[in-house]
């Protein structure tokens, strides 16, 4: 029978979890000891890292997961408020890019993991099909009925995808970019394009 960790466990870990987004957004991967990540959670010792991980391994993973996990919650949410299929691609591009807006560091960190860091046994830091299938399930739904014309779906996801990461590097070039008009372009690029004629 699995025990299932008591709250404060729970809590301590998210603690140290987003402390590492902190540490790794904004000072990069090489930086992110167990020293300077229990500094920036204002933990006595590293120790306190260790004991609820087991490696830097395990931290970066659940740190992954746990990201990950919160941006495909809010696109699911904002394509599940869509009123219809042809709306689903607008709602998903609104949702991830205004997630990246509001979630600036996590984002950061996950650019920092995907360019320095491999999941043990892994050929990356995580599996952008993870972020790809949503976006294929809202081609899937607008292609069936009828509001797009015939393309191959996922090839235009991995394209729609490239592009709305892109956030992520045009943040970098000018920090006080609206999220809103980012993603409005990208809907009139994308609608436009894929539009059934």
């Amino acid at each position: 029978m699995q025990v299932r960790p008591s709250f404060t466990t729970t809590a301590r870990r998210a603690q140290i979890v987003e402390a590492a987004v902190r540490v790794i957004a904004r000072e990069g991967l090489s930086k992110a000891s167990f020293g300077r990540i229990a500094t920036e959670a204002g933990l006595s010792s590293p120790g306190m890292i260790s004991y609820h991980f087991a490696d830097k391994d395990e931290l970066l993973t659940v740190l992954t997961d746990t990201v990950l996990g919160d941006c495909l919650a809010a696109i699911d949410a904002a394509v599940a408020a869509a009123g219809s299929p042809e709306q689903g691609l607008a709602a998903y591009l609104h949702g991830f890019v205004h997630w990246q807006d509001t979630h600036r560091d996590d984002v950061g960190a996950l650019w920092r993991l995907s360019a320095g860091w491999k999941r043990p046994g892994e050929p990356a830091a995580f599996d952008e099909a993870l972020l790809r299938e949503p976006l294929l399930r809202v081609l899937r739904a607008a292609h069936a009925a009828g509001a797009l014309r015939p393309v191959p779906l996922e090839q235009a996801a991995h394209a729609i995808l490239c592009a709305v990461e892109g956030y992520q590097q045009a943040l970098q070039d000018d920090p006080g970019l609206d999220a809103d008009r980012f993603a409005s372009a990208l809907v009139d690029l994308f609608e436009n394009g894929l539009a059934a004629r």
